[in-house]
């Protein structure tokens, strides 16, 4: 099968985990045996050698478009570039700018798609999030492709309708501001999200393409996160531990992780600071340690320097960037890992933990509820903890029940979350199924059906 794949980052441009999933997802596709070709901007990274050039109409002027050529693990990587797509801000430097990025992006495919048609012509066009929705409009448009349209995270913002104007999809934009997601969707033969449990929570958009959705899981590269690849992978685990805890100034204790974005809209980071205040009034609270690990908002990281402060023993927050290395090394030495969601539409934090033996204690949302198997639901399948979002209390009782938790019940816990990762949560299933979705012989979401 021949398949085109359009995504606005792509390994090694990455912002945030959509660049992994998509790259990971055309890989495994290669492997299967199908030729695989992408489209993306070249956000002024220059990879690859020039082959074609031309110019694109737009906002009343001309862009010179330079296309690059690459092949990267057997996937023929194109990346366009000219004008905003050579920006290096991915999604910037603005918003406004984003919107014209996206329009240019679009044009720029068709005028790829021109130069490639005789020799490729994709069986089907799979989009991946919003951002494509001018390159999926328009090469559906003047091609008439197949088209499946992932969404890995509803962004939930309207655009201007002039835009569709600008990039010649005026017939998709009858109302003054439009959805592009709900566009892409309208007009995509198939429409996927990244887990069964948000396509539920999202209903309320998704309800609209009843009949044509349904849900893909991503998976987990346990390739790269593997203990045999560990620098300290000969030591017993509760060695590792001392060790990265020392690493941070703090004494050995049971270690309990959190990394991640400190937003307000979806990682929880209130939560998890709330419910250490809650714990430090408990007597196991001493020998607990708590790794934080991020930025983003100014206020959440102030709130994390003051529980920082006011436990010193307990608590470390660290702002930096750490290699994906250090992660791995810190994932096969901590006991927990925290991810306190509000909603997750897959999540990777909790496979990579589980690959590695960390134990997710994690909100019972999205792709996080699909992947942990909970201890207090199926003891003996157990792969961590789920407590419901936005509770501080139930996330501190969560933490208590892990901390007192026995060698052999925590070992159970670990083996499960290793086999359950590489098993059932590869990119080889996810692309076994994506596959079957572009022949259109996959279930569908259906509401009166639970």
């Amino acid at each position: 099968m021949r398949i085109l794949i359009l995504g606005f980052e792509y390994l090694p441009v990455k912002v945030g985990g959509l660049a992994e999933a998509i790259t990971s997802i055309a890989e495994g596709l290669a492997k299967l045996g199908n030729e695989v070709v992408v489209f993306t901007p070249d956000h002024g990274k220059g990879l690859g050698e020039t082959v074609v050039s031309f110019d694109v109409s737009t906002f009343g002027g001309d862009v010179s478009i330079t296309v690059r050529k690459r092949e990267q693990n057997g996937v023929v990587v194109y990346s366009l570039g000219g004008g905003l797509l050579s920006e290096a801000d991915v999604y910037g430097p603005n918003w406004e700018a984003l919107l014209r990025k996206t329009v240019l992006f679009g044009k720029a495919s068709v005028g790829l798609m021109n130069e490639l048609i005789e020799t490729f012509k994709p069986d089907v066009i799979h989009a991946h999030d919003w951002h494509t929705v001018f390159a999926l409009g328009l090469l559906r448009k003047y091609f008439g492709i197949r088209s499946v349209f992932t969404v890995h995270r509803l962004n939930k913002a309207k655009i201007p309708a002039h835009y569709f104007g600008e990039a010649n999809l005026s017939e998709l934009a009858p109302y003054p501001d439009i959805d592009p997601e709900h566009t892409a969707a309208y007009i995509a033969d198939v429409v996927t999200t990244v887990s069964r449990s948000y396509l539920w929570e999202e209903w309320e958009f998704f309800r609209h393409f009843e009949g044509k959705v349904t849900h893909v899981f991503n998976g987990i590269d346990c390739s790269f996160w593997n203990e045999e690849l560990m620098e300290t992978k000969d030591l017993p685990r509760e060695e590792r531990r001392r060790l990265a805890l020392e690493r941070f100034g703090l004494s050995d204790g049971k270690a309990f992780m959190f990394i991640g974005r400190f937003d307000r809209a979806q990682k929880g980071v209130d939560t998890l600071l709330r419910a250490i205040e809650v714990l430090s009034a408990d007597p196991a609270f001493k020998g607990m340690r708590f790794i934080i690990i991020g930025k983003g908002d100014s206020e959440l990281e102030a709130w994390a320097r003051a529980v920082q402060n006011r436990f010193p023993e307990n608590v470390m927050v660290v702002t930096e960037l750490l290699s994906r290395e250090t992660v791995r090394e810190l994932y096969g030495s901590v006991d927990f890992v925290i991810i306190p969601s509000y909603f997750e539409p897959f999540g990777l934090v909790q496979l990579e933990a589980m690959c590695l033996g960390a134990v997710p204690i994690a909100s019972a949302v999205g792709g996080l509820k699909d992947t942990i198997i909970d201890l207090n639901s199926d003891p003996e399948n157990a792969t961590g903890i789920l407590v419901p979002p936005r509770d501080a209390f139930a996330l501190a009782r969560a933490m208590v029940l892990a901390n007192e938790l026995d060698g052999e019940t925590l070992k159970r816990l670990r083996e499960n979350g290793k086999r359950r990762a590489r098993k059932d949560f590869t990119w080889e299933n996810a692309c076994r199924r994506y596959i079957k979705v572009y022949e259109g012989a996959v279930d569908k979401a259906v509401p009166f059906l639970r």
